[in-house]
């Protein structure tokens, strides 16, 4: 692995875990505000982050 190779997967894992714990705060903000109505669609979205935070974990 050269060194370019190994920022772009540096980088790659930070912005995943960076946007899986985005989804994560929001899901937990409409909890405690009781949205409801987002609740669900912000489950999904952060299940979607985790696979791909996950797909990214097992490319290394």
């Amino acid at each position: 692995m050269d060194q370019a190779e190994s920022l772009r997967s540096l980088f790659s894992h930070k912005m995943a875990r960076d946007n899986l714990i985005d989804c994560r705060n929001k899901l937990y903000q409409a909890i405690k505000t009781g949205n409801h109505a987002d609740i669900e669609c912000l489950m999904a979205e952060l299940e979607q982050a985790q696979r791909s935070f996950e797909a990214l974990l097992k490319r290394q």
